[in-house]
């Protein structure tokens, strides 16, 4: 996301009691959801919106403050109960449960690559929108937190496991301009995470054990290990470990 907040960028960030953070909230500089959807995602102003792969609803309620009607999708109906918003439908972005031209913007937040079938959910977006309706689809750069990519390679794991090269800034584009004919991408570099504690990277880590591990030719637990003693090593060595961004916007008409 763009940084909106230019305050200095600091090496050393402080860790913060209580329960420890997500990497995502060490964000140097903090950005500002709604000024950053404002300028990026103008067209929610009032509008029809379908926020496909919703996630635990990171982006609800920011939208909903900005569109005339929104309706949050996702695949997964246990995380469509920590989504705070009455209209929740649970559904496959493959095969959308919606009439043609629905909408008048659909959201894709950091989720294609997540997809099957990502042209056929590209062309279900294109036919739930309007004739002058808008996609928003948000993604990383294949090297987006390479340090951590680079950490986990040097573990023994296997850093395409992530996935996100499935439907990234590089490769997205041509994805999408099977069913769109006018496709733009902004991309954005000014944050970065920024982590003092190498339990923040260790907590990533085993969140994606689901696609992390069948990768690991030895134990779990001594690959968690290596992480662990890897990040502290930086940490002690630099101050924090920490990890560029490049994030990409592609909008979509």
């Amino acid at each position: 996301m763009p940084g909106i907040d230019d305050r200095e960028y600091h090496k050393v960030a402080p860790v913060p009691d209580g329960p420890r953070p997500s990497i995502y909230e060490l964000r140097e500089p903090p950005v500002d959801l709604g000024a950053w959807l404002d300028a990026a995602l103008p067209a929610l102003r009032g509008a029809r919106v379908l926020d496909a792969g919703c996630g635990p609803g990171m982006y609800v309620p920011a939208t909903r403050q900005r569109a005339r009607e929104l309706v949050a999708l996702d695949i997964a109906h246990g995380r469509l109960g920590d989504v705070d918003h009455p209209r929740r439908v649970c559904g496959d972005v493959q095969a959308l449960p919606f009439p043609d031209t629905s909408f008048d913007v659909v959201m894709a937040m950091h989720m294609l690559y997540h997809v099957p079938d990502i042209p056929l959910a590209a062309a279900e977006l294109r036919r739930v929108l309007r004739d002058s309706g808008v996609l928003y689809a948000f993604t990383n750069s294949e090297r987006a937190q390479h340090e951590l990519l680079d950490l986990v390679t040097q573990c023994g794991g296997d850093a395409a496991a992530f996935g996100d090269a499935r439907f990234s800034n590089e490769t997205g584009g041509a994805l999408l301009a099977t069913a769109f004919a006018d496709v733009v991408l902004v991309e954005d570099t000014s944050t970065r995470l920024v982590v003092t504690d190498a339990e923040c990277i260790v907590d990533e880590v085993v969140r994606l054990r689901y696609a992390l591990e069948p990768s690991v030719e030895r134990s779990w637990d001594g690959f968690v290990a290596d992480v662990r003693s890897g990040a502290q090593a930086v940490i002690d060595r630099e101050g924090a470990f920490v990890m560029s961004e490049n994030h990409g916007l592609f909008t979509c008409r």
